[in-house]
């Protein structure tokens, strides 16, 4: 090989290694993460939002009235039965069910709940037995544990489409935008729902930091509630009151939230500030609150569902409304 010629040959294999090069970093930028999935449940009313990392880890099986997600790792190694549950959401037909029986339910085994479709009761719950198997590596294990906390921040995307609620609605010529609960009010398009389950940071991320926080521990006056515990966040304009069951103090759901702004507002787009009309046209089936008070514009106006133990109170001053409050009263 003459001299002059290996420089030449060099230059070409610098060449070729560059595009190679090129060729995977291009390929690398293009391949997309996994994205996003929304799971729909038509048969039941409600939605989730899976991050896609762990859209592609879970597997989601209805049996009866409940629907699982499972880890497919695990299945994979039994598949004879349903095994490896991160967690599952459990369907109570109202015609059998009322909220008192799922309060039950929740005291036996943690059970949690979400809300309500038009036709069921809708709550969720970790697996209270093993659903490793024994054998596991530490990996498959530590895989396991993390999709359970991830099942956690799933449920908190959770939302319900009330049948009953929209055909109400558009039969009054509005309709809920959001289809989330009526039991709500909304933060930049995502709603805060009365006994939903919150961690603090998740309200942080809606509300900010709160301007003040305390703790109490109910006394033997509040008879089976008592050693339950409630949280007050306060913020401007902005009270929230959570819950949690005695001998926890860790997980809480949402108990009441009186607002005195217009930061928020509720599904149906009423907010501190909206006028006696636009409350009246919002919910047509509203309800003056029998306190004594007389004058239609300056007195409070209530929605309920009693058998649920909720409520939402407009408090009105010269037709205007001046606070509204969202709370659920323990059974």
């Amino acid at each position: 090989m003459r001299n002059d010629q290996k420089p030449r040959i060099f230059l070409s294999i610098m060449f070729l290694t560059t595009l190679i090069v090129c060729a995977v970093l291009l390929g690398a930028c293009n391949r997309k993460p996994n994205q996003d999935v929304v799971y729909e449940n038509d048969k039941y009313g409600f939605s989730l939002k899976l991050p896609g990392d762990f859209a592609q880890k879970v597997d989601i099986r209805e049996e009866g009235n409940c629907i699982y997600f499972v880890d497919k790792e695990v299945q994979a190694k039994h598949p004879e039965q349903v095994f490896g549950i991160i967690g599952r959401i459990e369907t109570y037909d109202k015609k059998e069910f009322t909220r008192k029986n799922l309060i039950e339910l929740e005291d036996m085994y943690g059970l949690r709940y979400l809300g309500e479709s038009g036709s069921h009761y809708i709550s969720w719950a970790h697996a209270t037995d093993v659903q490793v198997p024994a054998d596991a590596s530490e990996k498959t294990i530590q895989d396991f544990r993390a999709l359970e906390k991830e099942f956690d921040t799933v449920i908190g995307s959770f939302t319900t489409k009330k049948d009953d609620d929209r055909q109400a609605a558009s039969a009054a010529g509005h309709q809920n935008p959001q289809n989330v609960d009526e039991y709500s009010l909304m933060a930049d398009n995502r709603s805060i729902t009365l006994k939903s389950w919150y961690k603090e940071a998740d309200l942080s991320t809606l509300l900010g930091k709160p301007v003040s926080e305390t703790n109490e521990v109910l006394g033997s006056t509040s008879d089976t509630y008592s050693g339950s515990h409630i949280k007050t966040l306060k913020y401007e304009g902005l009270v929230i009151k959570l819950f949690s069951p005695k001998d926890n103090g860790k997980e809480f759901w949402l108990m009441s939230v009186d607002l005195t702004s217009s930061k928020l507002q509720t599904p149906m787009g009423i907010t501190v500030g909206s006028t006696l009309a636009q409350l009246k046209e919002a919910y047509i089936d509203i309800e003056i609150v029998l306190d004594g008070r007389t004058d239609a514009n300056n007195c409070a106006y209530r929605v309920s569902m009693r058998e649920e133990y909720k409520y939402i109170t407009f408090e009105v001053e010269k037709g205007i409304v001046k606070e509204i409050k969202l709370f659920a009263e323990l059974p």
